[in-house]
Order: C-alpha cells, then structure tokens, then sequence
C-alpha cells in the first residue's frame, strides 16, 4: 500500500476544496473566524498496490524475543524518523506571520536542528513544540500533544540525572522549549517548582566565561530574561550578583560593532538584574534607582521619538518584514517605559508630594495603555511581551480611569494564555509597593540621603 502525498492544506479547505495558502492559521479561516486545524501539515492516503489476491504463506515459528530486548530496541531512533523532526522543526521555523512567528522565543531556536539526535530531552521537547505548534493558537489539543509532553518531563528528568548531561546547554535548551509548550498547555501548578526555578538553577551551575559558541552564548543571554522578571515577583528565584557580571563580560568581549543607528536601551542586562532587588530593599539603593530612572527616561524619549518618525505599516501583510523591525522596536519601548514605571513607583514612595514624578508615572501608563492597544492585533506571539507591561501598569497606576481601561486591556491579554494569572501577580506587586509607601511613611524605613528624590532630576515632561 504505497503512500501517495495528499494536500497539505487546512481541514476546512480541503472539506470544500477551496486552495489553502497554508499559513497558520490561513487566511480563509482567518477571514471566516474559524477554526484552522491541520494547515501545513503533510497528508498521506494509501491505496492498494494490486487488486490480485496474494496468497499469505503460513508464518514461521520464530523465537519469542525477550522484554529486555525488545526495551533496548524500542529506544533506538531511526534516522528517517528524525529527519522528519527536524523538518517539521524547520517548517514550523518557517512560519513569519508576525502573530505566529517563534522568532520571538530567541534567535538560536533556527540552530536547534543540527543538534536533534544528541540529546533525549532535547529531541523529545522538541517533538512536543513542533505537534502543540499547529493547535496552540486554537486552545484545542489533541491528546498527542500532552502524552508527548509528558514524554519530555521523563526524559528532561533522566538527563537532569546525568551531572555532565545536566550542564549542558542541549538540557538547558530543552527546559525552554519546554517551558513554552507548558505556556500553551496551561501545565501549571503552583505547589510544583516552576520551571523559571529550575532554568535559574541550570544558570547557575553554568559558567559564562565557558561558552564555546554562539549558540551558548545566545541561549544564555536568553533565558536570563525571563529569570530576572519571575525573580521580580517569586522570592525562591535568586541569581548571584558574580553570574551577571561574568555574562555581560562575555557579551561585551563578543560584541561586534553594528551600523544601526536606532536609538537603543542603554541599560544593560547587569542592571536589569538589580530590579528584583530594588523592588525587595529600596531603601538601600535609592541613589542608585534614581540614576538608573533618569538613564532610562532618557532612552525612553529618544525611543518614543524615532517610533514617531516610523513610517506606517499596512497591517495586512502580517508577514512583511518592515512590520516585524516595527513590532520589535515597539516591543522594546514598552520593555523600557515598563522598567521606568517600576523605578518610578518605588522613587515616589520616598517622595510621594513629587509632581512630576507622579505625571511621569501618569505618562507611562497612557503610553502602555495606548500600545497595547496598538499591539493587540500582533497577538497571540507577536504581543506576547505585552500582559507584563500591562501586569505593571495596573499595579503602579493610581487614576481610577486609567486603572479601569488596564484591567480590560489586560483581561483581554489573558485569553492568550489564560493559564497565567497575571492579575494575581499585578495584585501581589501592586500590595508590595503599598507596603513599602506605608513602611517609610511611618519612619519605620531607612531614607535616602537628602531625604528625597528632587524633581529636578525626576522631571520628563
């Protein structure tokens, strides 16, 4: 029964035969608001060689094969099987709709390929990505998808078993892809070590100064991220001061001169990863916050003035390059205004009877509100970054109005990944710099040196 290729088009073109441009999801579906399920998937239909009937031989006794046998056999994967791993990898790699796009989970993902076949967890999570891929974005699973991730738990749990296995950066990489599935599975539990703790924990038995590539380098780089903003609201997730230093060091070393004349973030990853400290003891690092606010006010403005001078983009090429370099740099903005609102609501606790550091956090709050908006048509990937800018928002915003219009943006974000709550953490946050403007309004906390914040150095507008 030889295999014949069938269409790769969606189920619901092919069920009225219309031509399906395989996009995910295509545009027919798109248009109709429906479900797009199988799009891009190859299809096969089997038919029988001969009509003649083929007289069966009767078979021949054979030795019963042992258990032990046949478990080492079953491991064994054949290279025709990864071959089509790694071709559905590249095809999902492939997808640039910028609301369907993984670039957005890190530039080394398209060297992830040459590496399936060395490492279990690797190759198990990254069967799980490629068969979640296709159903992610319509909140329906088949049951695959979730044996399948079970498949990657065991097999991330037998290489974290491997001292050698659990330092290397295939494990590493294999948490993060894991990490994303568990994202679109809504795989949560809280009474269960999340896996930002577990990536922190593989961060710091890696050793910067030893990356041997680029890929390690990258991934690194990446994964700090998403350590350093669950380190600002989970207490258990703690890095050394010496990793950061020893990370941007490397980054540094390697950094090769660009021709990009965009205006870019001064701030470095070394002082990113102070925020977790400065949202848990302000009162030691006042001074430090302050500058740190003015460096970032600057950026912010000259960000906020080159996205002005950007050219509209026709929204209806959601593949278009000159719309991809858009989002990004606005992706990058609200990153920033996001961590000035953060230092912003910490400063006036110290100061609380400044103006201008309360019209500045007003201003940040109307450009979140006003660019998620903006942003949501970007989404499920393409805005992904969207629901922390708006997580802080609603936690640092004090005009009624504008909270009211935060909390439905952000209500709306979480249809996204309606598994995250990301009210509870804007609550937890939001409780916390309450606890701090109460703390040092009694005298109970230490203050800064001249005892306030000046609005001199705090004024934007």
């Amino acid at each position: 029964m030889p295999g014949v290729p069938s269409s790769k088009g969606c189920d619901a073109c092919r069920k009225v035969k219309k031509k399906c441009d395989e996009l995910q999801p295509c545009s027919r579906c798109l248009r109709l608001q429906i479900d797009c399920v199988g799009s891009g998937q190859q299809r096969f239909k089997f038919k029988n060689a001969e009509s003649t009937v083929i007289v069966q031989a009767a078979p021949r006794r054979t030795r019963p094969v042992s258990r032990a046998k046949r478990l080492s056999t079953s491991k064994i994967v054949s290279p025709l099987s990864m071959d089509s791993l790694s071709t559905s990898f590249v095809h999902s790699l492939k997808i640039s709709d910028i609301r369907y796009d993984l670039a957005y989970y890190g530039p080394f993902l398209h060297d992830i390929p040459r590496r399936l076949g060395s490492s279990r967890a690797l190759d198990a999570s990254v069967k799980t990505l490629v068969t979640a891929y296709p159903y992610f974005h319509g909140r329906g699973f088949p049951p695959s998808v979730f044996v399948n991730f079970g498949s990657s738990l065991r097999a991330l749990r037998e290489c974290l078993s491997d001292p050698v296995e659990a330092r290397s950066s295939n494990t590493l990489c294999a948490v993060y892809l894991i990490t994303i599935c568990q994202s679109w599975l809504g795989k949560y539990d809280d009474q269960l070590t999340s896996h930002g703790e577990a990536i922190a924990h593989m961060l710091r038995m890696a050793d910067p100064e030893k990356c041997q590539n680029k890929f390690e380098r990258d991934i690194l780089m990446t994964l700090s991220i998403p350590v350093i903003l669950e380190s600002i609201s989970n207490p258990r997730v703690r890095m050394e001061p010496s990793f950061w230093e020893k990370l941007v060091s490397v980054i540094r070393g390697r950094s090769a001169g660009s021709s990009d004349t965009r205006p870019r973030p001064t701030t470095d990853i070394f002082t990113l990863a102070k925020f977790p400290d400065f949202i848990r003891d302000p009162d030691s690092c006042v001074s430090e916050m302050a500058a740190t606010y003015l460096q970032i006010r600057d950026d912010s403005r000259k960000m906020r003035q080159y996205l002005d001078n950007w050219s509209p983009t026709q929204t209806e090429d959601w593949c278009s390059v000159a719309l991809m370099q858009r989002s990004r740099y606005q992706a990058g903005y609200c990153l920033v205004i996001t961590l000035g609102l953060i230092l912003n609501t910490l400063l006036r606790a110290f100061d609380p009877q400044n103006e201008m550091l309360a019209q500045e956090s007003a201003f940040y709050c109307d450009e979140i509100i006003d660019e998620a908006e903006l942003a949501s048509c970007y989404r499920p990937l393409g805005a992904a970054y969207m629901a922390l800018c708006l997580v802080i928002a609603l936690a640092s915003v004090e005009n009624p109005a504008q909270h009211a219009r935060i909390e439905t943006i952000l209500a709306d974000y979480q249809t996204d990944f309606s598994e995250t709550r990301w009210r509870d953490r804007a609550m937890w946050l939001r409780a916390t710099f309450e606890s701090h403007r109460l703390r040092i309004a009694s005298g109970s906390g230490v203050r800064s040196p001249d005892g306030v914040v000046h609005p001199s150095t705090c004024c934007m507008m």
